[in-house]
């Protein structure tokens, strides 16, 4: 090839490329890596006080809560009344009969049955429990929960509940009691090793918080739901309605 034909060559070849790169459009930056907030550190749980001095504030605060003397005779013959709290609660969300956490609740006569039915006699023996129950000051009592949630939070997180919260707690035992059946009429029941089962396999199904409610009788069912819902309401806890 003649120099000068490859010399108009080179420079077309040439003049191209620069046009090329000049009228190109410049690549997009790649974009910042996304900046994840950190969260917030979880806040520390508050130092609980002596079991002894929990017990002292919470027998004084929560018997001033009930006109019924009984209230104060059952705190006065336990102790770690904070943990004692936290456990019953807890029980009830998990549908666990909190029956030895409240032991001194007990009723002292038996259960009875008649003609393959409880004997209405069964559930008179529940009558100052729920009495009592439904005398408790809602409002006072979710004060008293209220001033002593940081002891409650910490309380809980030691039961081995690190990340959950005592509202939530509350939630679920109140609606555990809510939802209970309370069966008016005769309640059949029919024998099962040395104890008695549910003749309806629906009330035999439900879970141990409902069947002992269940065993406590319609009426005193309904004063600790009752009871529950104003609990609920002065705690500001948004529970389901049946």
């Amino acid at each position: 090839m003649k120099s000068w034909v490859l010399t108009i060559v080179i420079a077309a070849a040439l003049t191209g490329a620069a046009a090329w790169f000049l009228t190109r459009k410049p690549a997009e930056p790649p974009p910042p890596p996304a900046v994840t907030e950190a969260a917030p550190p979880k806040p520390a749980d508050a130092t609980l006080p002596p079991p002894a001095e929990t017990d002292a504030r919470l027998r004084k605060e929560l018997t001033a809560l009930s006109p019924r003397s009984e209230l104060g005779r059952w705190l006065a013959g336990e102790s770690d009344l904070l943990t004692r709290w936290l456990v019953v609660a807890d029980n009830l969300a998990e549908d666990v009969t909190p029956r030895k956490q409240l032991a001194f609740l007990a009723p002292a006569k038996p259960f009875m049955v008649k003609n393959g039915r409880i004997d209405p006699r069964s559930y008179a023996r529940y009558d100052g429990v729920a009495e009592v129950i439904a005398s408790v000051d809602a409002k006072g009592f979710a004060a008293l929960v209220r001033d002593l949630k940081p002891l409650l939070e910490t309380a809980y997180h030691q039961l081995g509940y690190p990340d959950r919260h005592v509202d939530d707690l509350a939630r679920g035992a109140l609606q555990r009691l809510i939802d209970a059946p309370a069966v008016d009429g005769e309640v059949k029941v029919a024998p099962k090793g040395g104890v008695w089962r549910f003749a309806d396999d629906k009330l035999e199904a439900k879970g141990a918080v409902e069947k002992h409610l269940l065993r406590m009788g319609p009426r005193n069912t309904r004063l600790n739901q009752a009871k529950a819902r104003d609990l609920a309401a002065a705690l500001d806890l948004r529970i389901a309605a049946h």
